[in-house]
């Protein structure tokens, strides 16, 4: 495969993608629902798996490797968080995934922390950096963006 590329198996209600590393090998992330990862309890039924859905995979991983790291880690659900205010008073405010964390299927999340930064510091600026106004218009301004990202998210995943 391409070494500096997303590869992704999109399978109706699952999919697998390979995230590439910089020493040009992949990590891969296989997304279904929990159902599906607990028929699957043995190698052979992992192998018996990928052969139906994924076969052009086996020979680039590998059957043993497959055997194995398929079990390696227990499947774990995915999580969106919105909330809402994103601060507390004029003490505390939340940023990034903290406030707005989502799932990766639309590749904005990080960028989103990272906006949020450059909001703040913009109201920051316009506020003269007076908490007490600058953490409820941070809230304002971001709540609707982040949910926004959120939802898209999770649509890109259903597309």
């Amino acid at each position: 495969m391409k070494p500096n590329y997303l590869h992704i198996w999109p399978r109706n209600t699952f999919m697998m993608i390979a995230l590439p590393n910089l020493d040009k090998t992949f990590t891969c992330t296989l997304f279904m629902p929990f159902e599906e990862f607990e028929k699957i309890t043995t190698g052979d039924e992992v192998i018996e798996f990928f052969q139906k859905y994924f076969p052009d995979t086996i020979p680039l991983i590998g059957v043993d490797a497959l055997k194995r790291d398929y079990f390696r880690l227990p499947a774990q659900a995915m999580v969106s968080v919105k909330c809402s205010p994103y601060h507390i008073g004029s003490k505390c405010v939340l940023m990034g995934d903290a406030a707005h964390a989502v799932v990766p299927f639309y590749g904005q999340g990080m960028n989103a922390g990272f906006e949020d930064c450059i909001v703040f510091d913009e109201i920051m600026e316009k506020f003269n950096e007076d908490f007490s106004a600058v953490l409820p218009e941070y809230t304002r301004v971001r709540v609707p963006d982040d949910h926004a990202i959120a939802d898209l998210a999770m649509y890109n995943y259903i597309e």
